[in-house]
């Protein structure tokens, strides 16, 4: 007898299976291969939106951390209570950013070579201060790039602000009237012009004073004794008013004519002597004296008010929402 292999037995049924597999093989797509792309990032955390531009959180926390860091050898800041300073110091990035989006839809510019040479004086005071460039760019918690965008965003906002208030010129009249408002501005005290020699010691100081008695020369003496930085113009103080120098200068001088010695004053600094070279009265300067100097304060009081007033202008404008909810992530 013949057997006949049913079609449906165990070997077919694994054949279709491996032409089945095959067949969804081919027919998968490039595509259907890859996972979906993962959600994109949530965006940093804003303290605020200018015209629905962010002004990160970040931000903020760099100008926070700035102002509360000393100076190299200045004083220490004055201490304030964390949000009311948060906020001020956001009202000025928000006022920055407001001016520096009028400017570029204004189509003012700011070249490249400008940006270059604000940074590089900023690098050269930084430098003059003692302080490395770079160590300062660190604790400031930025980089160039971010230095660079920063002065470009302030060097447009003062542009534009200059363009607008420029035309604004106090007139004559308006000059005369600051002037008579502000007469004691333009009132000069009596001022005595003098000579100073300061030692580290009364002996020495003593020693000296002999010597400039017999006739030694005053500056000759100052150059190659005296501690004070102004030893190498021959102790000259220059032209100086009462009150604008510590009070042992004022009594020192107190009653001195021209030419004539002081004798050993104590001071902080060290022992001094002063030589009174000349006074010169109190006087009034009349408005023909000082017309140019009134017209140029007159005028920049005029410009700051017409800076107040863009300013405000342009906030009303702009569309502004503060995120007080970010504050609780400054530190």
């Amino acid at each position: 007898m013949i057997r006949r292999r049913t079609r449906g037995g165990p070997g077919h049924a694994l054949g279709l299976l491996f032409v089945f597999a095959a067949a969804a093989v081919a027919n998968l797509s490039p595509l259907s291969c890859t996972r979906p792309p993962p959600p994109p990032a949530p965006p940093p955390p804003a303290a605020a939106t200018v015209n629905g531009v962010p002004i990160p959180l970040s931000r903020l926390q760099l100008e926070l951390d700035r102002v509360r860091r000393p100076m190299e050898g200045g004083p220490a800041p004055v201490a304030q209570e964390p949000q009311s300073q948060a906020h001020a110091l956001l009202e000025t990035l928000v006022d920055r950013a407001i001016v520096a989006q009028r400017a570029k839809s204004a189509g003012v510019q700011v070249s490249e070579a400008e940006v270059q040479r604000a940074t590089d004086a900023f690098a050269e005071e930084v430098r003059r201060g003692g302080q490395p460039f770079v160590e300062r760019l660190r604790n400031d918690g930025q980089t160039m790039e971010s230095l660079s965008e920063e002065t470009r965003e302030r060097l447009l906002a003062e542009r534009y602000v200059a363009e607008q208030v420029q035309k604004e010129r106090a007139s004559p009249a308006e000059a005369r009237a600051w002037y008579d408002q502000h007469k004691a501005l333009f009132e000069t005290p009596e001022e005595v012009h003098a000579l100073q020699i300061v030692v580290g010691s009364a002996d020495e100081a003593k020693s000296l004073l002999d010597q400039l008695r017999k006739g030694a020369p005053f500056a000759q003496l100052a150059a190659a004794h005296s501690t004070s930085p102004d030893a190498r113009q021959g102790g000259d103080l220059g032209w100086f008013a009462k009150g604008t120098m510590p009070k042992q200068f004022d009594e020192g001088c107190a009653g001195l004519s021209a030419g004539k010695l002081s004798g050993v004053v104590a001071s902080p600094y060290g022992f001094h002597i002063f030589k009174v070279l000349g006074r010169r009265g109190a006087r009034h300067h009349s408005f023909d004296e000082v017309k140019q100097e009134a017209a140029r304060r007159a005028t920049a009081e005029k410009q700051a008010e017409a800076e107040r007033q863009l300013l405000a202008q342009l906030r009303r404008a702009a569309a502004i929402q503060i995120d007080e909810s970010s504050f609780a992530l400054l530190r």
